[in-house]
């Protein structure tokens, strides 16, 4: 079930899927809304969008931060109402379900500002949206800038009652939900054909287990820059499942391509990780496994795994090591007979 959370901070602070910005039906923008255009570069919306219209854009150069930027129609000569910020809720909605890659939606408190619409309200109306046809695994999170505003929000949906003024239908813990899925990047090379089906068939079953797997061969579609895509998605990703055999060893060693490309970005992430991180995990297919192994990733734990895709062992070590499921036994007792 599609999930929504309120989050104080900078949408800008990233990592989402898309960012959502508002502005007018006349392409008017608040001056905050500018100096992110500015700064990004990032062309200005258009006029002619009527009330609760949403236009989704390719965001060039958002590495780190998203994939794509939304403009959304949440004022009309100043003014707004919730059926409207509803409406681009389910837009946004809708997104999830038309782009595999658009998971993780970032939106302001749309029509709370220049709208006059009260936060609470605003919130709502985007929440019940969003979750009328959003994919399963899509979250909408709700920035708030000002920590007053955070905590009066968090209160209202946390204690609401049947006797307060509430405009729709969450509530307190509906409101928050539960926690996405785990999202999981498979980083790998493009070996051979065989190799590839073998990859897609992990990720099928890793999907098929309550997992969020995102592969390039699903989720980068035509015309979408490739290093942002790879940056994006290592950035999201709670655990990154690094399958590799001679030819990724071979890549990412001389740093070329792709593979050569996510080495840069994997070492720089794992450079200012703790030293007791859990967040790469490799799986190795050559029969050898030091061959198979670039040199950055010899010194770590992997599982063996160069044939059949279907060995039970190794699927159930995966998802133990994907959902941090650590079996360890009880301690004991000291015996009574030492």
């Amino acid at each position: 079930m599609a999930s929504v959370e309120l989050k104080l901070g900078d949408m800008f602070d990233g990592p989402s899927d898309l960012i959502v910005l508002p502005c007018s039906t006349s392409g008017t923008i608040t001056s905050f809304v500018r100096e992110r255009l500015i700064h990004y570069r990032i062309p200005y919306p258009t006029s002619g969008m009527k009330l609760g219209d949403v236009v989704i854009l390719p965001f060039d150069g958002g590495e780190n931060i998203a994939q794509f930027i939304g403009f959304a129609a949440s004022v009309a000569s100043n003014s707004t109402n919730a059926t409207a910020i509803e409406r681009i809720g389910t837009q946004l909605g809708n997104v999830t379900q038309e782009q595999s890659t658009i998971r993780r939606v970032a939106a302001p408190l749309l029509g709370a500002g220049a709208g006059g619409l009260r936060s609470e309200v605003v919130a709502n109306a985007l929440a019940k949206g969003f979750k009328k046809n959003a994919h399963n695994d899509a979250q909408l999170v709700l920035h708030v800038l000002q920590r007053d505003v955070f905590e009066r929000i968090s209160s209202f949906f946390t204690e609401a009652t049947e006797t307060k003024e509430v405009p729709a239908t969450l509530k307190g813990e509906e409101f928050k939900n539960s926690a996405p899925p785990p999202r999981v990047f498979v980083s790998y090379c493009h070996t051979s054909p065989d190799h590839e089906k073998w990859v897609e068939s992990l990720g099928a079953f890793l999907r098929e287990n309550g997992i969020d797997a995102r592969l390039d061969i699903w989720h980068l579609r035509r015309g979408m820059d490739l290093p942002q895509f790879m940056a994006n998605e290592l950035t999201l990703a709670e655990k990154v499942v690094i399958v590799s055999d001679e030819r990724y060893a071979e890549k990412a060693d001389g740093r070329v391509g792709g593979v050569g490309w996510e080495t840069m970005l994997i070492q720089g992430d794992v450079a200012r990780l703790p030293t007791n991180s859990t967040k790469y995990f490799v799986v190795v297919r050559s029969q050898k496994i030091d061959a198979g192994l670039p040199q950055y990733l010899k010194t770590k734990f992997v599982i063996h795994w160069p044939n059949n895709i279907e060995n039970i062992d190794n699927r159930k070590l995966l998802l133990r090591e994907l959902y941090d499921v650590i079996q360890i036994p009880e301690l004991g007792k000291r015996p009574l007979y030492l």
